[in-house]
């Protein structure tokens, strides 16, 4: 998943010249929010009761990267 994710991260940057991507997580989500915070996300905050799902409310988790935090770490690698 991680290489389909720099995959689809670095042709939204590159081709189509994105400044920010943003990412909303099921805070019980482990392997999800692993992912993002290792591909550079930024955790901003909790949207509460932002899903619907189920019959059920639930809160998520905002994460963005940007194309300059995105950039570095592809040229850090």
């Amino acid at each position: 998943m991680q290489e389909a994710l720099q995959a689809v991260l670095g042709w939204g940057f590159d081709q189509m010249q994105l400044h920010r991507i943003d990412a909303c997580i099921h805070p019980d989500n482990a392997a999800s929010l692993k992912l993002a915070r290792k591909l550079g996300f930024v955790e901003e905050g909790r949207l509460r009761d932002a899903g619907f799902w189920l019959g059920q409310y639930h809160d998520l988790l905002q994460f963005s990267l940007l194309a300059p935090e995105f950039a570095a770490r592809q040229a850090a690698a």
